[in-house]
């Protein structure tokens, strides 16, 4: 099964200025990465604030994701990450009802 994520990306300030002397398509760096480990580039969009970047792809699980963020942590690349699980409305939806059949198993701490 595979897993498909949002990644926010906030690039490093000297990045962003080796960005203005030589533009570059950020996407297709991504895009190489993550087929490269048997996931699917699906997204990439350009945003303003708090991030840089906002990518979606599909990968074929959460340790895959994982060694994705190693690496572009290991290269410098960005500043901060942020990783998002995405799923179809009908996972959301399945998720309460298995919630709901579990609601009475579930117990919070007791702070006494």
């Amino acid at each position: 099964m595979t897993v498909t994520v949002a990644l926010l990306i906030k690039y490093e300030n000297d990045k962003k200025a080796e960005m203005l002397d030589h533009p570059s398509d950020r996407a297709a760096i991504s895009r190489k990465a993550v087929a490269a480990m048997g996931g699917k580039f699906l997204h990439a969009w350009g945003t303003c604030g708090e991030y840089d970047m906002l990518f979606i792809y599909e990968m074929p699980d959460m340790a895959s994701v994982a060694a994705n963020m190693h690496l572009a942590e290991a290269t410098g690349m960005s500043k901060h990450h942020k990783i998002i699980p995405l799923f179809s409305s009908a996972d959301f939806i399945a998720s309460q009802m298995k919630a709901g059949e579990l609601r009475d198993s579930y117990r919070g701490v007791d702070r006494s």
